[in-house]
Protein backbone atom coordinates (compact mmCIF):
# COMPACT_ATOMS: atom_id res chain seq x y z
CA UNK A 1 0.00 0.00 0.00
CA UNK A 2 1.66 3.29 -0.96
CA UNK A 3 1.44 6.17 1.71
CA UNK A 4 0.64 9.69 0.91
CA UNK A 5 4.24 10.12 2.10
CA UNK A 6 5.47 8.36 -0.75
CA UNK A 7 3.63 10.33 -3.33
CA UNK A 8 4.24 13.54 -1.61
CA UNK A 9 8.22 12.51 -2.50
CA UNK A 10 7.41 11.40 -5.99
CA UNK A 11 5.63 14.89 -6.99
CA UNK A 12 8.73 16.73 -4.66
CA UNK A 13 11.17 14.84 -6.90
CA UNK A 14 9.20 15.54 -10.56
CA UNK A 15 8.73 18.91 -9.64
CA UNK A 16 13.03 19.00 -8.65
CA UNK A 17 12.90 17.72 -11.76
CA UNK A 18 11.11 20.21 -13.87
CA UNK A 19 13.09 22.47 -12.09
CA UNK A 20 16.13 21.57 -13.17
CA UNK A 21 15.94 21.29 -16.63
CA UNK A 22 13.95 24.94 -16.76
CA UNK A 23 17.51 26.14 -15.14
CA UNK A 24 19.38 24.17 -17.37
CA UNK A 25 17.15 25.75 -20.58
CA UNK A 26 17.57 29.48 -18.91
CA UNK A 27 20.67 29.45 -17.93
CA UNK A 28 22.20 27.75 -21.21
CA UNK A 29 20.32 29.47 -23.46
CA UNK A 30 22.21 31.25 -26.65
CA UNK A 31 25.52 28.87 -25.51
CA UNK A 32 27.15 26.55 -28.23
CA UNK A 33 29.49 24.16 -28.21
CA UNK A 34 32.39 23.45 -30.56
CA UNK A 35 30.85 22.24 -33.47
CA UNK A 36 28.12 25.61 -32.57
CA UNK A 37 25.15 23.49 -31.56
CA UNK A 38 22.73 24.44 -29.05
CA UNK A 39 24.76 23.43 -25.70
CA UNK A 40 21.32 22.86 -24.11
CA UNK A 41 21.33 19.63 -26.80
CA UNK A 42 24.43 18.08 -24.65
CA UNK A 43 22.90 19.01 -21.44
CA UNK A 44 19.63 17.04 -22.31
CA UNK A 45 21.73 14.41 -23.70
CA UNK A 46 23.76 13.83 -20.43
CA UNK A 47 20.59 13.88 -18.14
CA UNK A 48 19.15 11.44 -20.33
CA UNK A 49 21.97 9.15 -19.82
CA UNK A 50 21.59 9.82 -16.16
CA UNK A 51 18.54 9.29 -15.94
CA UNK A 52 18.88 5.53 -16.18
CA UNK A 53 20.38 5.94 -12.38
CA UNK A 54 17.65 7.69 -10.96
CA UNK A 55 15.84 10.99 -10.41
CA UNK A 56 18.62 12.87 -8.40
CA UNK A 57 21.42 11.63 -10.99
CA UNK A 58 19.01 13.31 -13.99
CA UNK A 59 18.96 16.57 -11.78
CA UNK A 60 22.54 16.85 -11.38
CA UNK A 61 22.74 16.11 -15.02
CA UNK A 62 20.66 19.13 -15.66
CA UNK A 63 22.87 21.14 -13.71
CA UNK A 64 26.30 19.43 -14.24
CA UNK A 65 28.17 23.15 -16.18
CA UNK A 66 25.52 25.28 -14.70
CA UNK A 67 27.85 26.98 -11.76
CA UNK A 68 31.15 26.84 -14.32
CA UNK A 69 28.95 28.00 -17.30
CA UNK A 70 26.50 29.96 -15.72
CA UNK A 71 26.29 32.93 -12.94
CA UNK A 72 24.78 30.42 -10.80
CA UNK A 73 26.38 29.36 -7.58
CA UNK A 74 26.43 25.97 -5.38
CA UNK A 75 24.73 27.90 -2.75
CA UNK A 76 21.98 28.67 -4.72
CA UNK A 77 21.75 24.87 -6.21
CA UNK A 78 21.78 23.60 -2.42
CA UNK A 79 18.75 26.19 -1.43
CA UNK A 80 16.76 25.35 -4.04
CA UNK A 81 17.53 21.38 -4.48
CA UNK A 82 19.21 20.49 -1.25
CA UNK A 83 22.47 19.31 -0.31
CA UNK A 84 22.23 16.23 -2.05
CA UNK A 85 22.19 17.99 -5.55
CA UNK A 86 24.65 20.50 -4.58
CA UNK A 87 27.35 17.83 -3.54
CA UNK A 88 26.81 16.15 -6.44
CA UNK A 89 27.35 19.73 -8.90
CA UNK A 90 29.86 20.30 -6.77
CA UNK A 91 31.75 17.26 -7.46
CA UNK A 92 31.08 17.96 -11.36
CA UNK A 93 32.44 21.18 -11.27
CA UNK A 94 36.26 21.95 -11.97
CA UNK A 95 37.79 24.13 -9.19
CA UNK A 96 40.28 27.07 -10.56
CA UNK A 97 43.56 25.86 -10.61
CA UNK A 98 42.28 21.87 -10.36
CA UNK A 99 44.14 19.66 -12.10
CA UNK A 100 42.07 17.60 -14.68
CA UNK A 101 43.66 13.75 -13.27
CA UNK A 102 45.30 14.89 -10.55
CA UNK A 103 43.11 16.57 -8.83
CA UNK A 104 39.20 16.91 -10.17
CA UNK A 105 39.09 13.10 -11.08
CA UNK A 106 39.84 12.09 -7.78
CA UNK A 107 37.63 14.45 -5.80
CA UNK A 108 34.47 13.67 -8.45
CA UNK A 109 35.57 10.04 -7.95
CA UNK A 110 34.27 10.43 -4.43
CA UNK A 111 30.62 11.40 -5.21
CA UNK A 112 28.56 8.78 -7.24
CA UNK A 113 25.67 10.77 -8.50
CA UNK A 114 28.95 13.28 -9.86
CA UNK A 115 30.70 10.15 -11.19
CA UNK A 116 27.67 8.66 -12.71
CA UNK A 117 26.96 12.29 -14.66
CA UNK A 118 30.46 12.41 -15.52
CA UNK A 119 30.53 8.71 -17.28
CA UNK A 120 27.44 10.19 -19.06
CA UNK A 121 29.36 13.38 -19.80
CA UNK A 122 32.07 11.91 -21.49
CA UNK A 123 29.93 9.48 -23.63
CA UNK A 124 28.31 11.78 -25.05
CA UNK A 125 31.09 13.74 -25.76
CA UNK A 126 33.00 10.72 -27.21
CA UNK A 127 30.13 10.05 -29.68
CA UNK A 128 30.67 13.72 -30.97
CA UNK A 129 34.63 13.00 -31.73
CA UNK A 130 33.59 11.81 -35.00
CA UNK A 131 32.02 15.13 -36.11
CA UNK A 132 34.70 17.67 -33.96
CA UNK A 133 37.47 15.36 -36.04
CA UNK A 134 36.09 17.04 -39.13
CA UNK A 135 36.62 20.65 -37.92
CA UNK A 136 39.75 19.92 -35.85
CA UNK A 137 41.19 16.90 -36.03
CA UNK A 138 43.75 17.48 -33.02
CA UNK A 139 41.24 18.27 -31.08
CA UNK A 140 39.41 15.39 -31.36
CA UNK A 141 42.36 13.27 -30.99
CA UNK A 142 43.58 15.17 -27.71
CA UNK A 143 39.93 14.56 -26.29
CA UNK A 144 39.36 10.94 -27.36
CA UNK A 145 42.54 10.08 -25.27
CA UNK A 146 41.45 12.40 -22.79
CA UNK A 147 38.46 10.65 -22.63
CA UNK A 148 39.47 7.21 -22.38
CA UNK A 149 42.19 7.68 -19.82
CA UNK A 150 39.44 9.34 -17.69
CA UNK A 151 36.74 6.91 -18.42
CA UNK A 152 39.78 4.38 -17.08
CA UNK A 153 40.35 6.09 -13.75
CA UNK A 154 36.46 6.51 -13.14
CA UNK A 155 36.04 2.50 -13.98
CA UNK A 156 39.10 1.26 -12.68
CA UNK A 157 39.44 -0.27 -16.48
CA UNK A 158 43.51 -0.64 -17.26
CA UNK A 159 43.99 0.83 -20.69
CA UNK A 160 46.52 -0.28 -22.98
CA UNK A 161 48.48 2.16 -24.93
CA UNK A 162 50.99 0.37 -26.97
CA UNK A 163 53.04 -3.14 -27.43
CA UNK A 164 54.07 -5.19 -24.72
CA UNK A 165 57.22 -6.93 -24.59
Amino acid sequence: MMTGRFWVQIVSDDRQLERARDWAQRFHAGQVDKLGRPYIDHVSDVAQRASLHGHEAEIVAWLHDIVEDTPVTLAEIEETFGQTIREGVEGMTRRAGEDYFDDYLPRLQHNALARIVKLADMQHNMAKLDDLCAVNPEDAKRLAEKYARAMAFLTGAVIHTGSQT
